[in-house]
């Protein structure tokens, strides 16, 4: 995978996240932002399943346990980005321009500092091999 939260272009990347801050927006400025808040993090984490069950299976050997280790790394890869994109598009629209600054910079923070595959592969090795 690359080195950018989505394996995708950049381009391709920037503008998805782009719009899921705008939809994330959106529901922020809503009438039922609590429900839009749930309802989007469950789409989103379906979208990341989906997007991960289409993708071509990883390479290599080692058996269910592995595949299961690097589908989880790349659910991660995938949906976490999408999921940072969306809960700040719906904080933005509380507070005044210090907090929108600030939801700004740490969401940019995390989707290029965070360590994804890491993560991921943490997740996996305490859940799927027990350590």
């Amino acid at each position: 995978m690359s080195a950018g939260p989505l394996p995708y272009a950049p381009a391709v990347t920037g503008a998805v996240l782009l719009v899921v801050l705008l939809i994330g927006v959106a529901a922020g400025r809503a009438k039922g932002r609590w429900t839009l808040l749930a309802a989007g993090l469950v789409v989103l984490a379906a979208a990341g399943v989906v997007l991960t069950a289409v993708a071509d299976p990883p390479a290599g050997e080692g058996g269910a346990v592995q595949d299961g280790a690097a589908e989880l790394t790349a659910l991660f890869t995938i949906t976490l980005p999408l999921v940072i994109a969306y809960v700040a598009g719906w904080l933005l629209v509380r507070g005044g321009w210090l907090r929108r600054v600030l939801v700004i910079a740490v969401g940019a923070l995390l989707l290029v500092a965070f360590p994804y595959a890491a993560a991921g592969q943490a997740t996996a090795d305490a859940f799927l091999h027990g350590r």
